[in-house]
């Protein structure tokens, strides 16, 4: 699956929110040179996501908007989107 085909499911934007939280505390990479993004499995950092998603719900953030208020979607989600990428990304694998 591409990272093109992520985005055109229909729980697009709620994966997009969860996928831009976990990129922000680090749970997620995205390499500079491909801009391909890697999950190097930092578990550790999976508290810190989880932390900033309550924070976003405190803060009425407009990036998860597309959860209703659903903070268990979200939660879950911060998890479940790691499974879509690979560990190196293209520039890494050669």
């Amino acid at each position: 699956m591409g990272l093109l085909d992520l985005f055109r499911r229909p729980d697009a934007s709620r994966d997009r929110a969860a996928i831009e939280i976990d990129l922000e505390v680090g749970v997620l990479e995205r390499c500079p040179v491909c801009r391909t993004i890697t999950d190097r499995q930092y578990d550790h950092r999976l508290p810190a996501a989880e932390q900033l998603a309550h924070q976003c719900f405190d803060r009425d953030d407009p990036r998860i908007a597309a959860f209703g208020g659903n903070r268990d979607d979200l939660l879950s989600r911060l998890r479940s989107v790691r499974d879509r990428f690979e560990y190196d990304c293209l520039c890494q694998e050669g």
